[in-house]
């Protein structure tokens, strides 16, 4: 017996059952690429945001039918709780299997994010839809990568599936909402009349659509130029990522300021991901270059541990007179001699919120961080066996709350999508969470600009630009 005649009149089934959650600000995810334009009719009609869910799978090695957990389109894995106690498996046994399955997953990113940019999840209740639930290994694998990103409730969609898989989805999922569940279950195919295959075109077409119905939806950070004068008339050249729409006198928001090692500057590729990222989470990213560094005024002889320490201070007191920034909520993210000065910095400013610092290691921010009081995440890569005993110091001596995090796989570059995803998503986790405050971070405001001038459209870039 055929419930549905195709998958528009079991969209249209499931948006009534799903109707209970239209005031809870729903985001909806469909999951490619059957899902997705079930999903754009069930987002329609809540008057919901529409995203797709991009990830993969993770199956056991020695046993491909037990999926274990799943990579996103960033390279972020999650685990299937109990699935990973019950097979004792870790995170650091999926990354090999995990930057297989992220390259190809990366072919479909880059078609359907240039047509529809991603949605933030956080705080969010969020709604998983697919056509069928046949043995809810796809949704559990859905749900702990949407929980790992922050969704605040996770409610699982369906028209039908198989009643064990739903009773499975009910121990993990916030709401399950799956109407059809029949004791004889032979397939999800036995409910359609019409189960055409939907391609990858039909998804773009369905992201198209949405994206010219909903153009709001997807805001794009803004970067702006902020040029501070430091001592001796020197010029201090700082790029800052605004929220989506960041306007004159709103806020006031969290900031971060990043403070880059000696070879580099505040375009470093693995700064302008923390930011950007930092800013869809409504906290403003600022980019700084240090005296003699990137676009600021000197020379590299001049840039001295204490002329960067000066510079800091400066940029800190500058970035605290915001009129858009909260001063008592803004953050350091340091890396190599930067993390030094960060450190040293925030020993004698107690208003330093919270701080990453992100290897190399020298030896010289030991002593700096007995007087450290912020929440420090310490970002160490596991290929870098030298610097080892000077991470675990530095995690010994921290007397704030703190974390030491050692990325497998890895060096200080993180030049593999994986290993940058893990150290972006963890930087900007402990960032967001420990600058939130006892209220939740403000929601942007779509009035004027901030800043009328010297303002860069960066909604196109990718999260790996700079």
């Amino acid at each position: 017996m055929r419930l549905f005649e195709n998958r528009y009149e079991a969209a249209k089934e499931l948006s009534a059952q799903l109707a209970f959650l239209k005031t809870d600000n729903p985001l909806v995810l469909g999951v490619p690429n059957y899902g997705v334009p079930m999903a754009a009719i069930i987002a329609s009609s809540l008057d919901a945001p529409l995203d797709i869910l991009l990830i993969a799978k993770l199956s056991m090695p020695d046993n491909p039918r037990q999926i274990v957990g799943a990579v996103d389109e960033h390279g972020r894995i999650s685990m299937i709780q109990s699935a990973a106690r019950l097979y004792h498996v870790t995170v650091q046994q999926m990354i090999a299997p995990a930057r297989v399955a992220f390259a190809r997953l990366q072919r479909r990113r880059a078609r359907f994010r240039a047509i529809l940019p991603e949605t933030d999840v956080r705080g969010r209740t969020v709604i998983i839809v697919d056509h069928g639930v046949e043995t809810g290994a796809t949704m559990l694998a859905a749900m702990s990568s949407v929980r790992d990103r922050g969704a605040r409730k996770v409610v699982i969609a369906a028209p039908a599936g198989s009643g064990k898989a739903s009773w499975q989805l009910h121990d993990t999922a916030d709401t399950v909402v799956i109407p059809h569940t029949p004791s004889q279950f032979k397939g999800i195919e036995q409910f359609y009349q019409d189960f055409d295959e939907v391609s990858d075109r039909e998804v773009e077409t369905t992201l198209q659509r949405w994206a010219v119905a909903w153009p709001q939806q997807h805001a794009g950070v803004k970067t702006l130029v902020m040029r501070v004068v430091a001592e001796q008339e020197r010029v201090l050249h700082c790029e800052l990522d605004l929220p989506p729409g960041t306007s004159r006198g709103s806020g006031p928001y969290p900031a971060v300021i990043f403070t880059h090692d000696r070879d580099s500057d505040g375009r470093s590729p693995r700064t302008v991901p923390v930011s950007r990222r930092l800013a869809k989470r409504n906290v403003i990213g600022v980019r700084m270059d240090f005296t003699g560094h990137g676009r600021s005024d000197g020379s590299i002889g001049e840039g001295t541990d204490e002329r960067m320490l000066a510079d800091l201070k400066t940029v800190f007191e500058n970035v605290q007179n915001l009129h858009e920034v909260d001063p008592t909520r803004i953050g350091i993210n340091g890396a190599g001699t930067g993390g030094i000065i960060a450190l040293r910095f925030a020993a004698e400013r107690r208003d330093t919120a919270a701080m990453v610092i992100r290897g190399p290691l020298t030896g010289g921010e030991i002593q700096a961080a007995h007087a450290v009081q912020a929440p420090t995440l310490l970002i160490h890569g596991e290929h870098d066996p030298e610097l080892a005993g000077l991470a675990q110091s530095l995690d010994d001596d921290l007397p704030s709350i703190h974390r030491l995090l050692v990325i497998p796989e890895s060096n200080r570059w993180f030049n593999d999508p994986v290993s940058m995803e893990l150290m972006v998503s963890a930087s900007v986790d402990w960032l967001v969470d420990h600058l939130a405050g006892a209220g939740p971070l403000p929601e942007p405001d779509a009035a004027a600009p901030m800043v009328e001038s010297n303002t860069t459209d960066a909604a196109a870039a990718e999260d790996g630009a700079g």
